[in-house]
């Protein structure tokens, strides 16, 4: 009798325990450590069971080892000792439980033992319940019988808990679980009619009515089944089956497809399935999962003739190796035979305290194909990045060594920087009075497959069939700058010395012309075209620190230095020495700069008691004797002495100014809370300006300006009144450069760049609120994007690897938010010389001639990064002026909530040079409790645009429907 009922306890999910308390020998080859029972335990807490208090018999009984407990709880027992029965009887207000070790069965009728018929029988109200293994219960009302012969249970009316990561439950009439006849396997589920689902809530917001199902280990089926929206049935479907198995586990990957991938809803659809492939958990420390991409060639063209790609993506991560990462491939193959292989790779190690390794590697084999065959504008826009870089620390010293490269969509030209490395050192002090501070830098770049426009643009040949002279696109200019970087500082008795001393080297690997000048007269003696063009530059610069003068008022300090008497290198040697170095002269620069704190209180009004107005001024003396230029140097440089005003005795004053109005808020309430609180009402940045009373006097100078030497000038506006937003403006002050006397003073508006954020919590309506004392809502945190979003504003994305559909943003807001950024770009225009246009268009068509799809790409590209379109030029004087023309763009990024249910996101960007729209991403997204329905559509800048709608479970991201309509542009953009 004792063994059948231990065998009831442990296959029957239950288990059993007492009402007194009766303990059972531990059966052979267990393991588990013995349960130590009290008057308390909290694990039965949630089935709100109260035990009676053990005695002190009771208590030696529970706490002896090797033995199992097994604890009865209800009214009435009766036992047969002729039939071998055991029935437990629950009382008029009480239940009837049984618990053994963390298994436990409740019934509010009885529960039954009988071994000549080897079944354990329960009814009424049932509750079976595993609190130690993280399950929810088993619940139901009805019979519940355990076949020991046949080793299952069968169960009436139950909800039957199913764990896929969200907690599923399934509503049964009837179900019979077949236990593994080796005992080690998972057991079978029968289950017939009823329904599942995954909301908790009395009656269900939507559920999955069935037939039959079955669960056999961890893999679920069920058909046919009806998804029902309250009472109201929205689709029928033959089956339907999941992967139930919590935790990381292999399965296959939900493909990705849209209705009218099934059934073509248009003769011009182009079918698309994406992510039909295959997930490997191949341990603890990694997975691996690879999958197909495919795109019908039905009706394709020359520009989407259609693709097949097959990806793989490999994480790995080791934590007690420190290590981490991924890798990600795949391999386009385009039906008209062109190819593309994408390689991702980002890692992180730390091998020790101090050394640390990281990279993140993007390659492609094909920048056309990679940016013509993506629908989503981020990775469209963004440039194929790698970085990689090693930090680790040597005694005193910490070197940092690392790589770049970056390629553009679309374009052939390759940027790289390989290596750079850091030293840097802290204080040696080998005594009291002394410390050196040593530091190192090393830094190489290359731009490779050059397609900018210029002399070396084309390569001229005969043809050799006919005889024509014919030219082709120059795919080997390239350009390579070197820089070395040494510094000294060092300290005695408080004293400051530094030594800075600087290599740098630039070869530019194309042909490029230039006007020979007479030094001394400045007239052209011949015009040249050098194959190469190449400069070496040395230079080295002490300086002498002073203790201050007045630190407490005006910040007197003075200083010493040996400057260079040109604002160039030191040493020079370029194409036009044949590489021979030639030199400047040092001479002795003195100064004295003051940077005192000004105030002005004035009287407050309306939410103000007191505004104060804060000016710091910079304002700095240097004198300088006059120097000497050699010829030799400025031919080197391509410069002449005509004009040249680089030499003159330096007698210059440097004002820069920066200036505060802060306002002191009044006080709204009677706690004091906000007293004192200051607010920046604006602040205002500029740059110093250097006048130089030498060059405004010398004899050769006509303009009442020449003794300004500040070459550029800006300044920059922000206020606490307006969260979120910054403006800043630059200027270039001359035509020609501040060194010759020609220069003409003409201010130029060469840059523009703002930005502004406003949500409901943070705007200027709020602010005012706040400074009149008005109650406004506390500030809602930013919610957390669902797994999977993308985030507008990222960087260069992997090119390969990503299992994820990222085409849309989703973003959950609450209230609203929006982010602008303006951004102009207009260099001065040169005058004069060999000017080449910079044109974009001319730049795009030079690289894809008459396709307009790619021309319209490359424009698009270059429309959003101005900042990386700087042309390459040699650093000696006369060689060809680029015009570039002006960038002027706007991104807009805009959350905001239709209704409490509705979301709605427009992310864009706006050309006002070419008057139209780069790319667009608009998502609405429905919250309808259970379900997420997402409408979107994007437009990239290469004219690839979509559409998607899709509703999806979230309980299972993988039970949706989708809609997807995309199309590849074959012309321009319909923006």
């Amino acid at each position: 009798m004792r063994r059948f009922l231990v065998f009831a306890a442990i296959l029957c999910l239950t288990g059993v325990a007492p009402a007194g308390a009766q303990i059972i020998p531990r059966l052979p080859g267990g393991t588990r450590q013995p349960v130590q029972a009290g008057p308390k335990d909290s694990t039965r807490d949630t089935l709100k069971i109260k035990w009676p208090d053990a005695d002190s018999t009771m208590r030696e009984l529970l706490s002896k080892k090797g033995y199992s407990i097994t604890r009865y709880l209800g009214d009435t027992a009766y036992f047969d000792a002729t039939n071998k029965g055991l029935d437990l009887l629950a009382g008029k207000k009480s239940r009837v439980v049984v618990d053994r070790d963390s298994q436990v069965v409740v019934s509010d009728t009885g529960i039954y033992y009988r071994e000549a018929t080897r079944h354990v029988t329960t009814g009424g109200h049932y509750i079976l319940s595993n609190p130690g293994s993280g399950q929810a219960d088993i619940s139901g009302f009805g019979p519940v019988d355990y076949n020991f012969p046949e080793r299952s249970i069968r169960v009436t009316n139950a909800k039957l808990p199913v764990n896929n990561g969200e907690q599923w439950y399934m509503d049964v009439g009837v179900a019979q679980v077949v236990l593994d006849s080796s005992k080690t396997g998972s057991p079978t589920f029968y289950v017939k009619g009823r329904s599942m689902t995954s909301c908790n809530d009395t009656i269900p917001d939507y559920r999955f009515e069935f037939k039959y199902a079955k669960r056999s280990g961890s893999t679920l089926a069920a058909g046919p089944v009806i998804l029902y929206l309250q009472d109201i049935p929205i689709a029928w479907l033959p089956f339907i089956f999941t992967d139930t198995k919590p935790g990381r586990h292999s399965g296959i990957l939900v493909p990705q497809f849209g209705i009218g991938d099934i059934v073509r809803n248009s003769p011009s659809y182009r079918r698309n399935i994406e992510h039909a492939g295959y997930y490997w958990a191949l341990n603890d420390y990694m997975d691996f999962s690879t999958w197909l991409d495919w795109r019908s060639g039905a009706g394709g063209s020359s520009v989407d003739p259609g693709w097949l790609r097959l990806n793989g993506d490999w994480d790995y991560k080791w934590l007690d190796r420190f290590m981490s990462g991924r890798i990600g491939l795949s391999r386009t193959q385009q039906f008209d035979d062109q190819t593309n292989t994408a390689f991702s790779w980002s890692h992180q190690q730390d091998f020790s305290h101090n050394s640390h390794f990281n990279s993140n590697i993007n390659y492609v084999t094909s920048t056309v194909l990679q940016r013509q065959n993506t629908f989503n504008p981020l990775a469209a826009l963004a440039t194929i990045s790698s970085q990689a870089s090693y930090q680790s620390k040597l005694g005193p010293a910490s070197f940092t060594i690392g790589a770049t490269r970056k390629q553009y969509p679309g374009r052939p030209q390759v940027d790289q920087t390989f290596p750079t490395l850091s030293i840097t050192s802290t204080a040696i002090s080998p005594a009291k009075w002394f410390s050196w501070t040593p530091s190192f830098s090393f830094t190489r770049s290359d731009v490779l497959s050059m397609d900018q426009p210029g002399i070396g643009l084309y390569e001229y040949h005969i043809d050799s069939l006919t005889g024509i002279r014919d030219s082709t696109l120059n795919k080997h200019r390239s350009s390579s700058n070197s820089s070395i970087t040494f510094d000294t500082p060092i300290q005695i008795f408080g004293k400051d010395l530094k030594n800075s001393f600087r290599i740098t080297q630039q070869r530019n690997n194309f042909a490029q012309q230039f006007p020979i000048y007479d030094v001394e007269t400045g007239e052209i003696t011949e015009t040249r075209v050098f194959a190469a063009t190449y400069s070496t530059d040395i230079d080295w610069t002490p300086d002498f620190s002073l203790p201050p003068l007045a630190r407490n008022r005006f910040n007197l300090t003075p200083s010493v230095s040996l400057q260079n008497v040109d604002p160039g290198p030191f040493w020079v040697a370029s194409e036009r020495t044949n590489g021979e170095f030639v030199h400047q002269s040092k001479r002795i620069t003195a100064g004295l700069s003051a940077s005192p704190t000004l105030f002005h209180l004035f009287g407050g009004f309306g939410p103000f008691s007191r505004i104060r107005h804060q000016v710091s001024p910079t304002l700095s003396y240097s004198w300088a004797p006059k120097g000497d230029v050699s010829d030799e140097y400025l031919k080197a440089l391509g410069r002449t002495r005509h004009g040249y005003l680089g030499s003159l005795r330096q007698n210059a004053v440097t004002f820069g100014l920066t200036q505060n109005f802060e306002a002191k808020l009044k006080a709204h309430d009677t706690t004091g809370t906000d007293q004192g609180k200051v607010i920046r009402l604006l602040t205002i940045n500029t740059t110093p300006i250097s006048y130089d009373f030498e060059r405004a006097n010398a004899p050769t100078v006509h303009s009442k300006w020449a003794g300004v030497t500040t070459e550029t000038w800006g300044y920059s506006l922000n206020s606490e009144l307006l969260p979120g937003f910054d403006f800043s403006s630059q200027y270039s002050l001359f035509q020609g450069s501040a060194l010759s006397d020609t220069a003409k003073f003409s201010p130029y508006l060469t840059s523009i760049s703002a930005s502004f954020n406003i949500s409901r919590d943070q705007n200027p309506f709020t602010v005012l609120a706040k400074l009149f004392g008005k109650t406004v809502p506390v500030p809602t945190p930013t919610p957390t994007p669902a797994p999977g979003t993308v985030q507008p504003g990222l960087g260069s994305q992997p090119v390969a690897g990503r299992s994820v559909n990222d085409r849309f943003i989703i973003p959950p807001t609450e209230g609203w938010r929006a982010s602008f950024t303006f951004s102009r770009s207009s260099p001065r225009p040169p005058v004069g010389g060999n000017i080449i246009e910079y044109d974009p268009r001319t730049r795009c068509e030079q690289n894809f001639g008459t396709n307009q799809l790619l021309v319209d790409t490359c424009l698009a590209q270059l429309a959003t990064t101005p900042t990386t379109e700087v042309p390459v030029t040699s650093q000696t004087a006369g060689g060809p002026a680029y015009h570039i023309p002006a960038t002027t763009s706007l991104n807009g990024n805009i959350n905001f909530n239709l209704t409490n249910k509705w979301t709605a996101a427009w992310q864009t960007t706006y050309d006002f040079e070419r008057h139209q729209f780069a790319s667009h991403l608009v998502s609405l997204q429905r919250d309808i409790h259970d379900w997420r329905a997402l409408f979107g559509f994007s437009q990239s800048p290469n004219g690839n645009f979509a559409f998607n709608f899709s509703i999806a479970l979230k309980a299972d991201a993988d039970l949706k429907f989708d809609y997807n309509r995309a199309t590849v542009r074959t012309g321009v953009s319909p923006f």
